[in-house]
Protein backbone atom coordinates (compact mmCIF):
# COMPACT_ATOMS: atom_id res chain seq x y z
CA UNK A 1 0.00 0.00 0.00
CA UNK A 2 3.13 2.02 1.10
CA UNK A 3 4.23 1.92 -2.58
CA UNK A 4 1.23 2.38 -4.29
CA UNK A 5 0.94 5.81 -2.34
CA UNK A 6 4.54 6.42 -3.23
CA UNK A 7 3.56 5.67 -7.15
CA UNK A 8 0.59 7.97 -6.81
CA UNK A 9 2.67 11.05 -5.34
CA UNK A 10 5.32 10.69 -8.27
CA UNK A 11 2.21 10.69 -11.02
CA UNK A 12 1.51 14.22 -9.40
CA UNK A 13 4.58 15.59 -9.08
CA UNK A 14 5.17 14.61 -12.95
CA UNK A 15 2.24 16.04 -13.98
CA UNK A 16 2.50 19.16 -11.93
CA UNK A 17 6.07 19.62 -13.49
CA UNK A 18 4.82 18.98 -17.19
CA UNK A 19 2.41 21.54 -16.64
CA UNK A 20 4.27 23.83 -15.69
CA UNK A 21 6.80 23.36 -18.32
CA UNK A 22 3.87 23.62 -20.88
CA UNK A 23 2.94 27.06 -19.01
CA UNK A 24 6.62 28.56 -19.68
CA UNK A 25 6.79 27.25 -22.81
CA UNK A 26 4.05 29.24 -23.73
CA UNK A 27 5.14 32.53 -21.56
CA UNK A 28 8.08 32.39 -23.61
CA UNK A 29 6.74 31.78 -27.18
CA UNK A 30 4.56 35.04 -26.30
CA UNK A 31 7.30 36.81 -24.60
CA UNK A 32 9.12 36.63 -27.96
CA UNK A 33 6.44 37.44 -30.08
CA UNK A 34 6.09 40.49 -28.10
CA UNK A 35 9.76 41.13 -28.41
CA UNK A 36 9.76 40.63 -32.01
CA UNK A 37 6.89 43.11 -32.53
CA UNK A 38 8.54 45.52 -30.07
CA UNK A 39 11.51 45.18 -32.44
CA UNK A 40 9.61 45.66 -35.54
CA UNK A 41 7.25 48.98 -34.08
CA UNK A 42 11.19 50.89 -33.28
CA UNK A 43 12.87 49.80 -36.83
CA UNK A 44 9.56 50.84 -38.45
CA UNK A 45 10.23 54.27 -36.06
CA UNK A 46 13.53 54.79 -37.23
CA UNK A 47 12.91 53.87 -41.13
CA UNK A 48 10.09 56.53 -41.13
CA UNK A 49 12.38 59.54 -39.17
CA UNK A 50 15.12 58.80 -41.61
CA UNK A 51 12.34 59.15 -44.26
CA UNK A 52 11.54 62.69 -42.48
CA UNK A 53 14.64 64.14 -42.64
CA UNK A 54 15.90 62.72 -46.24
CA UNK A 55 12.67 64.84 -47.16
CA UNK A 56 13.46 67.64 -45.40
CA UNK A 57 16.82 67.24 -46.65
CA UNK A 58 16.11 67.56 -50.15
CA UNK A 59 13.65 70.82 -49.54
CA UNK A 60 16.56 72.30 -48.43
CA UNK A 61 18.33 71.26 -51.23
CA UNK A 62 15.70 72.48 -53.33
CA UNK A 63 15.76 75.98 -51.53
CA UNK A 64 19.17 76.42 -52.12
CA UNK A 65 19.15 76.37 -55.55
CA UNK A 66 17.34 79.25 -55.81
CA UNK A 67 20.12 81.34 -54.66
CA UNK A 68 17.87 84.02 -52.12
CA UNK A 69 19.40 85.40 -49.43
CA UNK A 70 18.10 82.95 -47.15
CA UNK A 71 21.01 80.97 -48.95
CA UNK A 72 23.86 80.68 -46.04
CA UNK A 73 20.74 80.02 -43.25
CA UNK A 74 19.48 77.29 -45.25
CA UNK A 75 22.65 75.65 -45.43
CA UNK A 76 23.46 75.83 -41.58
CA UNK A 77 20.34 74.02 -41.03
CA UNK A 78 20.30 71.44 -43.74
CA UNK A 79 23.86 70.38 -42.20
CA UNK A 80 21.88 70.32 -38.16
CA UNK A 81 19.70 67.65 -41.10
CA UNK A 82 22.74 65.67 -41.95
CA UNK A 83 24.13 65.52 -38.46
CA UNK A 84 20.65 64.05 -37.06
CA UNK A 85 19.88 61.51 -39.67
CA UNK A 86 23.82 59.89 -39.62
CA UNK A 87 22.54 59.86 -35.60
CA UNK A 88 19.49 58.08 -35.98
CA UNK A 89 21.32 55.20 -38.87
CA UNK A 90 23.53 54.17 -36.01
CA UNK A 91 20.99 54.05 -33.35
CA UNK A 92 19.96 50.34 -32.79
CA UNK A 93 16.73 49.90 -33.36
CA UNK A 94 16.07 48.51 -29.54
CA UNK A 95 16.74 52.09 -27.93
CA UNK A 96 13.22 52.90 -27.58
CA UNK A 97 14.64 56.17 -25.09
CA UNK A 98 16.32 57.41 -27.61
CA UNK A 99 14.08 57.06 -30.69
CA UNK A 100 11.33 58.94 -28.48
CA UNK A 101 13.64 61.52 -28.06
CA UNK A 102 14.59 61.92 -31.88
CA UNK A 103 10.76 61.76 -32.40
CA UNK A 104 10.47 65.06 -30.65
CA UNK A 105 13.16 66.33 -31.75
CA UNK A 106 12.36 66.04 -35.45
CA UNK A 107 9.09 67.81 -34.70
CA UNK A 108 10.99 71.21 -34.06
CA UNK A 109 13.59 70.56 -37.37
CA UNK A 110 10.03 70.26 -39.17
CA UNK A 111 8.90 73.21 -37.93
CA UNK A 112 11.98 75.45 -39.11
CA UNK A 113 12.18 73.35 -42.24
CA UNK A 114 9.31 74.45 -43.62
CA UNK A 115 9.50 77.84 -41.95
CA UNK A 116 12.42 78.62 -44.05
CA UNK A 117 11.19 77.25 -46.94
CA UNK A 118 7.86 79.22 -47.11
CA UNK A 119 9.74 82.08 -46.64
CA UNK A 120 12.25 80.91 -49.61
CA UNK A 121 9.08 80.45 -51.72
CA UNK A 122 7.30 83.54 -50.99
CA UNK A 123 10.80 85.39 -51.96
CA UNK A 124 11.08 83.43 -55.09
CA UNK A 125 7.48 84.45 -55.96
CA UNK A 126 8.38 88.61 -55.57
CA UNK A 127 11.25 88.19 -57.70
CA UNK A 128 9.30 86.72 -60.44
CA UNK A 129 6.56 89.18 -60.05
CA UNK A 130 9.34 91.96 -60.93
CA UNK A 131 10.83 90.01 -63.32
CA UNK A 132 7.53 89.83 -65.49
CA UNK A 133 6.59 93.67 -64.45
CA UNK A 134 10.04 94.74 -66.53
CA UNK A 135 8.76 98.84 -66.56
CA UNK A 136 8.71 98.86 -62.23
CA UNK A 137 11.77 97.07 -62.04
CA UNK A 138 13.65 98.73 -59.05
CA UNK A 139 16.94 98.99 -57.93
CA UNK A 140 16.21 96.62 -55.11
CA UNK A 141 15.92 93.64 -57.27
CA UNK A 142 19.34 94.60 -58.73
CA UNK A 143 21.16 94.60 -55.53
CA UNK A 144 19.40 91.70 -54.21
CA UNK A 145 20.60 89.40 -57.79
CA UNK A 146 24.23 90.99 -57.33
CA UNK A 147 23.93 89.85 -53.27
CA UNK A 148 23.18 86.59 -54.80
CA UNK A 149 26.08 86.22 -57.39
CA UNK A 150 28.03 87.62 -54.27
CA UNK A 151 26.86 84.45 -52.78
CA UNK A 152 27.58 82.27 -55.81
CA UNK A 153 31.10 83.60 -55.87
CA UNK A 154 32.12 82.70 -52.15
CA UNK A 155 30.65 79.11 -53.11
CA UNK A 156 30.77 78.15 -49.20
CA UNK A 157 31.26 74.53 -49.13
CA UNK A 158 30.36 73.05 -45.34
CA UNK A 159 31.39 69.53 -46.30
CA UNK A 160 35.09 70.74 -46.38
CA UNK A 161 34.70 72.66 -42.95
CA UNK A 162 36.53 71.65 -39.61
CA UNK A 163 35.48 68.62 -38.02
CA UNK A 164 31.95 68.51 -37.13
CA UNK A 165 32.19 66.81 -34.29
CA UNK A 166 33.64 69.30 -32.58
CA UNK A 167 32.54 72.35 -33.92
CA UNK A 168 30.84 75.02 -32.23
CA UNK A 169 27.25 75.91 -33.43
CA UNK A 170 25.30 78.89 -32.88
CA UNK A 171 21.08 78.81 -32.17
CA UNK A 172 18.42 81.37 -32.34
CA UNK A 173 20.77 84.06 -34.75
CA UNK A 174 18.78 87.55 -34.75
CA UNK A 175 19.55 90.86 -35.71
CA UNK A 176 17.75 93.87 -34.70
CA UNK A 177 17.75 97.62 -36.15
CA UNK A 178 18.14 100.12 -33.32
CA UNK A 179 17.16 103.69 -32.92
CA UNK A 180 18.71 106.24 -30.66
CA UNK A 181 16.29 108.45 -28.90
CA UNK A 182 16.52 111.83 -27.75
CA UNK A 183 16.88 110.11 -23.61
CA UNK A 184 19.91 108.45 -24.61
CA UNK A 185 18.45 105.37 -24.71
CA UNK A 186 18.35 102.61 -27.62
CA UNK A 187 15.28 100.86 -29.04
CA UNK A 188 14.13 98.59 -31.84
CA UNK A 189 12.84 99.81 -34.97
CA UNK A 190 12.30 98.24 -38.39
CA UNK A 191 11.94 101.44 -40.60
CA UNK A 192 15.25 102.24 -42.29
CA UNK A 193 15.27 106.13 -42.07
CA UNK A 194 15.35 105.03 -38.03
CA UNK A 195 18.32 102.92 -37.89
CA UNK A 196 21.42 104.17 -36.53
CA UNK A 197 22.61 100.68 -34.64
CA UNK A 198 21.99 96.78 -34.43
CA UNK A 199 22.04 94.02 -32.29
CA UNK A 200 22.96 90.85 -33.16
CA UNK A 201 22.00 88.03 -30.53
CA UNK A 202 23.19 84.26 -30.80
CA UNK A 203 23.55 81.47 -28.86
CA UNK A 204 26.24 79.05 -28.60
CA UNK A 205 25.22 75.72 -28.20
CA UNK A 206 26.50 73.08 -25.68
CA UNK A 207 28.85 70.73 -26.96
CA UNK A 208 31.08 68.67 -24.31
CA UNK A 209 33.71 67.25 -26.67
CA UNK A 210 34.47 70.81 -27.90
CA UNK A 211 37.74 72.71 -27.01
CA UNK A 212 37.09 74.86 -24.10
CA UNK A 213 38.44 78.35 -24.01
CA UNK A 214 38.32 81.69 -25.58
CA UNK A 215 36.23 81.56 -28.81
CA UNK A 216 36.27 84.93 -31.76
CA UNK A 217 33.01 85.43 -32.85
CA UNK A 218 33.04 87.91 -35.83
CA UNK A 219 29.79 89.63 -37.36
CA UNK A 220 29.00 90.27 -40.64
CA UNK A 221 26.54 92.91 -42.01
CA UNK A 222 26.03 93.37 -45.90
CA UNK A 223 23.70 95.96 -47.28
CA UNK A 224 20.81 94.61 -49.60
CA UNK A 225 23.93 95.30 -52.21
CA UNK A 226 26.37 93.17 -50.80
CA UNK A 227 28.36 95.48 -49.63
CA UNK A 228 29.77 95.12 -45.30
CA UNK A 229 28.75 97.89 -42.69
CA UNK A 230 31.20 99.66 -40.78
CA UNK A 231 34.07 97.07 -41.74
CA UNK A 232 36.53 96.92 -38.85
CA UNK A 233 38.90 94.17 -40.78
CA UNK A 234 39.03 91.09 -41.88
CA UNK A 235 39.27 87.60 -40.66
CA UNK A 236 40.98 84.28 -42.35
CA UNK A 237 38.06 81.40 -42.79
CA UNK A 238 39.15 77.79 -41.58
CA UNK A 239 38.11 75.74 -44.56
CA UNK A 240 39.97 77.77 -47.06
CA UNK A 241 42.33 80.53 -45.30
CA UNK A 242 40.06 82.91 -47.37
CA UNK A 243 39.77 86.71 -46.17
CA UNK A 244 36.49 87.47 -45.21
CA UNK A 245 35.65 91.55 -44.07
CA UNK A 246 33.57 91.73 -41.06
CA UNK A 247 31.75 94.01 -39.51
CA UNK A 248 32.25 93.54 -35.49
CA UNK A 249 33.85 91.07 -33.30
CA UNK A 250 33.92 89.72 -29.53
CA UNK A 251 35.50 87.18 -27.77
CA UNK A 252 33.50 84.39 -25.95
CA UNK A 253 35.02 82.57 -23.02
CA UNK A 254 33.19 78.90 -23.79
CA UNK A 255 33.45 76.37 -21.09
CA UNK A 256 31.40 73.48 -22.84
CA UNK A 257 28.31 74.37 -21.98
CA UNK A 258 25.58 76.73 -23.72
CA UNK A 259 26.70 80.72 -23.54
CA UNK A 260 24.68 83.72 -25.59
CA UNK A 261 26.77 86.12 -27.09
CA UNK A 262 25.38 89.72 -28.22
CA UNK A 263 27.20 92.20 -30.85
CA UNK A 264 25.88 95.60 -30.73
CA UNK A 265 27.30 97.49 -33.43
CA UNK A 266 26.98 101.30 -33.65
CA UNK A 267 28.04 104.93 -34.91
CA UNK A 268 27.29 103.82 -37.82
CA UNK A 269 28.04 105.58 -40.74
CA UNK A 270 25.73 104.09 -43.69
CA UNK A 271 22.76 105.37 -44.27
CA UNK A 272 19.91 102.71 -44.03
CA UNK A 273 17.36 101.60 -46.73
CA UNK A 274 14.51 99.93 -47.26
CA UNK A 275 15.38 96.23 -47.72
CA UNK A 276 16.85 93.04 -47.20
CA UNK A 277 20.38 93.06 -45.08
CA UNK A 278 21.67 89.69 -44.89
CA UNK A 279 23.95 89.02 -41.34
CA UNK A 280 26.28 86.00 -40.75
CA UNK A 281 28.18 84.92 -37.35
CA UNK A 282 31.54 82.75 -37.73
CA UNK A 283 33.38 81.18 -34.84
CA UNK A 284 37.09 80.80 -35.25
CA UNK A 285 36.18 81.33 -38.65
CA UNK A 286 33.80 79.05 -39.17
CA UNK A 287 30.46 80.20 -40.75
CA UNK A 288 28.12 78.81 -37.87
CA UNK A 289 25.00 80.84 -38.24
CA UNK A 290 22.94 83.47 -40.72
CA UNK A 291 19.64 85.51 -40.64
CA UNK A 292 18.31 88.17 -42.35
CA UNK A 293 17.23 91.86 -40.97
CA UNK A 294 14.24 93.11 -42.66
CA UNK A 295 13.77 97.16 -42.42
CA UNK A 296 10.93 99.08 -43.99
CA UNK A 297 10.56 102.60 -45.31
CA UNK A 298 8.79 105.02 -42.49
CA UNK A 299 5.20 106.18 -43.51
CA UNK A 300 5.17 109.92 -42.92
CA UNK A 301 8.45 110.15 -40.31
CA UNK A 302 7.00 107.80 -38.44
Amino acid sequence: MEENKSSNNKKILIGILLALLVGLGAYTLRSNSKHKEAEQFLKEEKEQILGNLTAMEEKYDEAIAQNTSLSDELRVEKEKIVLFRDSVKNLKNSNWRLIRRYRRQITKLEETNERLVNLTDSLKLANNLLVVEKDSITGELITQRSYNDTLIAQNLDLAKKVEIGGALRVSSVNATAMRLRSNGKYTETNKAQKATAVRVGFRVEKNEIAEAGEKLAHVVINTPSGKIINQKGTFNQASDGSEVGYTDEITIDYQGAAKDGVIFVENISYKFEKGLYPVKVYVDGVLVGATTMELKDAFLGL
